[in-house]
């Protein structure tokens, strides 16, 4: 009686560890690739949301329709997010009539404030934006990201961490990409 107790327990862990080994492949990694997700959003309508910003002003995304909107989402930590502040002030004051840059920082509004106080910043900052940055755009493609939409607000062009060199890059692409939107918003 004991050895059969003992092979059935033998062959109910075989089985326990076959079946585990097959849980744990289940269980890799298979989130989307940074190109796959970018064409998951592109063409595809903004995904609306309200949130108040270092001034106390309201931000609603689906009141600007009828204006190109570049969302910036940004973290004081990255280096590459900060470049890019000059890049987009330019935008701001050069297109502000067809187009509104809104920033989204996962930085706290202290933090923010103490940067702006440095570093001149002519657009709306959100501070404390990680859930919205986190959950429905993208925040597997890292900081910094834009999002940029048109005036219909549908996405056009998403670019994630990867897309961002210097801000005089940033600068030329994202006037190549408005200048298109406001040709075909004529």
């Amino acid at each position: 009686m004991k050895n059969i107790i003992s092979l059935l327990f033998l062959f109910l862990l075989s089985l326990s560890t076959q079946a585990q080994d097959h849980f744990l492949v289940e269980l890799e990694n298979r989130s989307p690739s940074v190109k796959d997700l970018v064409r998951s959003y592109e063409g595809f309508p903004s995904i609306p949301f309200m949130a108040t910003d270092m001034n106390g002003n309201e931000q609603n995304l689906m009141a600007m329709k009828g204006k190109n909107v570049i969302l910036f989402f940004w973290n004081l930590d990255t280096p590459k997010s900060v470049e890019q502040i000059n890049a987009l002030n330019m935008i701001q004051e050069k297109y502000q009539l067809t187009t509104t840059v809104l920033s989204l920082s996962d930085n706290d509004k202290k933090s923010n404030f103490d940067f702006s106080q440095t570093t001149p910043v002519n657009f709306p900052i959100i501070p404390n934006s990680r859930t919205l940055a986190e959950g429905p755009y993208g925040g597997d493609m890292g900081y910094p990201r834009m999002f940029i939409i048109d005036d219909y607000g549908l996405i056009r062009w998403v670019f994630p961490e990867e897309s961002f060199h210097g801000e005089m890059d940033t600068y030329r692409v994202l006037e190549t990409l408005i200048v298109q939107l406001n040709k075909e918003g004529k």
